[in-house]
């Protein structure tokens, strides 16, 4: 409806203004004598490169060529960002030109953008798009959805791992943690997933949190993933956006490798840590990992965007896009390179307590006076558009 609506008030205004425009049988229009050539209706897929300015042309009325004080307006409706369209509908823009004199011409053009054929454009993501990356599976966490929990959590998109990890065979979830995960500490509000973390006894734990999980809904070989994430700040706490294999193809944990996008220690306001898994299974596993530092003024506190780019033999990590590390070199017991990291893995939301990470320490009681929450603005995930 929006479009609808936007698409009328546009009409309208240049309605006012088609008075003055004679158009040709080639779509050039001519506008109190200035011409404006290249300017014919065009139709896009979506996710298609466009460049509004090629092959238009704008002479004055003594036959100047102006072309160069073009600008164009209403390309935002159009999603338009790093040179691609990525909303579908119909749309029109407009051109202006300014003559000599300093007056100014315009002339209108009808953009119809149609939904790419080769990948679902999953309407409910917020940025379809990134250069060669298109969205493959996003949550936006609009609190909307065929089959949401008590708590909004979309379970067509996510599921939950309880307990201590005594049920997967990981007593303390395989890190001596101290937390007891529930489904009722993960909640959606305001357009955000909230994991909270508490100060309370359950079921022999001194405190509960949430995790969450994709294995049960989607997992993807390659790609770019990213997530815009808000930490909490404390001692003993432990926030992670992490990758494991949809299968162990290669062996136990960590023959078939694990990919940690980012985890962070509370206490350590200013970092964050990116970390790759592989080797054989434990205890003949190994590691890499890079700890990186924030510009000044900057912490965990703060909405960051924490992101890999996975391709055949390499992977790449990224804080607000900029890259903080770069992997190429890794091995398994259970397969020749690029294994493990050549098949399905799936994603994982948590907030731990505790753990051997930071050493096994826990929060203080007074830290959870107030809301300890991990905030989560959305998780997205792409896989790059093949070449002709």
């Amino acid at each position: 409806m929006k479009k609808i609506l936007l698409f009328l008030v546009l009409l309208f205004t240049f309605t006012l203004v088609a008075c003055e425009i004679e158009s040709d049988s080639n779509g050039d229009e001519a506008l109190e004598g200035v011409t404006f050539a290249g300017t014919e209706d065009i139709t896009l897929e979506q996710g298609a490169t466009f460049d509004p300015y090629e092959g238009v042309e704008v002479f004055d009325v003594d036959g100047s060529d102006i072309t160069s004080t073009l600008e164009v307006l209403g390309l935002t409706q159009l999603g338009f960002e790093e040179g691609r369209v990525h909303t579908f509908g119909e749309f029109i823009i407009l051109y202006v030109a300014t003559d000599k004199s300093g007056e100014e011409h315009t002339a209108s053009r009808g953009i119809t953008v149609t939904p790419a054929d080769e990948f679902d454009p999953l309407l409910t993501c917020g940025n379809p798009v990134i250069g060669d990356y298109v969205i493959t599976w996003c949550d936006e966490f609009t609190g909307e959805g065929d089959n949401l929990n008590a708590y909004g959590v979309d379970l067509d998109k996510w599921a939950f791992q309880t307990g201590t990890g005594t049920e997967f065979g990981l007593t303390g979830w395989g890190n001596y943690e101290a937390q007891y995960y529930r489904e009722e500490n993960a909640r959606v509000e305001n357009g955000r997933l909230i994991i909270e973390a508490r100060r309370e006894s359950h079921r022999g734990s001194q405190y509960t949190s949430a995790r969450l999980w994709t294995r049960p809904t989607f997992s993807q070989t390659y790609g770019r993933f990213e997530a815009k994430i808000s930490l909490p700040v404390g001692e003993g706490l432990w926030p992670a956006f992490w990758m494991m294999p949809q299968d162990d193809l290669y062996g136990g944990w960590a023959a078939s490798g694990e990919i940690d996008i980012m985890e962070a220690s509370g206490r350590f306001e200013d970092r964050s840590i990116a970390a790759l898994h592989f080797g054989g299974s434990w205890p003949n596993n190994t590691h890499t990992h890079r700890e990186y530092h924030f510009p000044s003024g900057m912490t965990i506190a703060d909405f960051i965007v924490y992101a890999i780019e996975w391709e055949e033999g390499e992977i790449r990590w990224y804080v607000n896009d900029f890259l903080i590390k770069t992997s190429t070199n890794w091995h398994t017991e259970g397969g020749e390179f690029p294994a493990p990291f050549d098949q399905d893995f799936y994603l994982l939301l948590n907030l731990a307590i505790g753990g051997t990470f930071d050493g096994n320490r826990l929060p203080p009681d007074d830290l959870f006076d107030q809301p300890v929450i991990m905030q989560v603005e959305y998780v997205r995930v792409y896989q790059k558009v093949e070449s002709d």
